[in-house]
């Protein structure tokens, strides 16, 4: 059998740029070598850069029909964003998501940030087709 992962993969793009939801997503770029000696924090004045992305947006309630949570991290109003795999966002300081009507304008002006999860929680999201994630999990809370 004929592994058809590339065709997936492709397919997996159009659907998000057919019907995924565009978001900004936007990040703090610091001066390079502006690294406080003792702190080891960041120092300078940080420019904002940013790109416009689409997403897959589920608002999942967090206990299913008999009360129970399987995962503590998930609390009613959260967000999980399934972003196309190649999306940049490692390595990136204050990350900060918004998601956007097809025209660019702010659906609810809220800002998004994303949510510490656990490594149990993560293995358990999105499709692994041979061995290769398809998409890009994040869970996202209102920024405050």
């Amino acid at each position: 059998m004929r592994s058809r992962i590339g065709k997936i993969i492709n397919r997996l793009a159009a659907n998000l740029e057919e019907n995924g939801t565009l978001v900004k997503v936007t990040w703090a770029v610091y001066p390079a070598g502006a690294i406080d000696p003792v702190t080891q924090s960041k120092t300078g004045t940080p420019v904002e850069e940013s790109i416009c992305v689409r997403a897959f947006l589920h608002f999942p309630e967090p206990a299913n029909n008999t009360g129970v949570q399987q995962f503590n991290e998930i609390e009613r109003g959260d967000c999980i964003a399934d972003f196309h795999q190649d999306t940049p966002l490692d390595g990136k300081d204050k990350l900060e998501f918004i998601f956007l009507t097809n025209e660019g304008e702010p659906i609810d002006g809220q800002k998004w940030v994303a949510k510490p999860t656990s490594e149990k929680l993560t293995q358990t999201w999105g499709a692994v087709v041979r061995g290769q994630r398809l998409m890009r999990t994040v869970l996202l809370r209102k920024a405050t």
